[in-house]
This record gives structure tokens, C-alpha cells and sequence, in this order.
């Protein structure tokens, strides 16, 4: 099965390569990601939410687990469904949440800084 991610609410759609995480995929596909630390896993302005697909996606590895204990404590709750885009692979279909992902206007860069998303990623 081809590998397809849907973001929402923008409905863009995205075919990362195997081994390719959601973010890079975005990159490669022209779209603006919000990112401070531009996909090394620190700054969590990459976090979304996955609504549907969980069986698609790989778990995360203990690095990611380490920045979403860390994301927990700072949301002060659960961060089921979080994942860091910089990090998340696919093997199916997967429809996420992640508000700030647009197409990169021209000559602009392809990241973006981070959108006030204190109620969801």
C-alpha cells in the first residue's frame, strides 16, 4: 500500500518515500511546516495530531518518546495522538491535524515559525 498522508485542516495530501518522515515529505512537496529547530526533534513546533490511520503509522522511536514526555509535562496532560512530524514515518493511509501547513509561496523558505496552537497541534 502507498503511503499517503492527509493534513487537516488544509486538506493538502502528501506520498512520503519509505523512510521518509512527514516533515521531509512536506519539504520535498513544497510546503511550509511550522519548525523552529527545522526537524531535530527539540523545539515540538512540528507536533501534530493523527485523527485517523494510527495502525499506518511506525511507533516512535525513544528519542521521540523522550520529546513527547517532555511535551506531557509541559501541556500538564496526555498527548495521545501527538506525534513530532520530524519524525513520524507511514507505511499506509493516515489523515493528521496540523495548523500552518501551506504551499511555500515563491522564493520564500519552506519553513515557517510555529502558529499559537495552545489548544491543539
Amino acid at each position: 500500500m502507498e503511503a499517503r498522508v492527509r493534513i487537516d485542516p488544509g486538506g493538502v495530501e502528501l506520498s512520503p518515500r519509505a523512510g521518509e518522515t512527514v516533515f521531509q515529505a512536506a519539504l520535498r512537496a513544497g510546503l511550509t511546516w511550522p519548525t523552529i529547530c527545522y526537524g531535530q526533534a527539540r523545539c515540538t513546533a512540528c507536533a501534530l495530531r493523527v485523527i485517523d490511520g494510527h495502525p499506518a503509522t511506525d511507533p516512535p522511536g525513544p528519542e521521540e518518546q523522550g520529546v513527547l514526555r517532555q511535551l506531557a509535562q509541559r501541556r500538564r496532560g496526555s498527548v495521545r495522538n501527538i506525534r513530532l512530524a520530524c519524525r513520524l514515518t507511514v507505511t499506509g493511509q493516515v489523515t493528521v491535524e496540523k495548523k500552518g501547513v501551506k504551499p511555500t509561496d515563491e522564493g520564500s523558505p519552506h519553513v515557517q515559525q510555529p502558529v499559537d496552537e495552545s489548544s491543539s497541534p
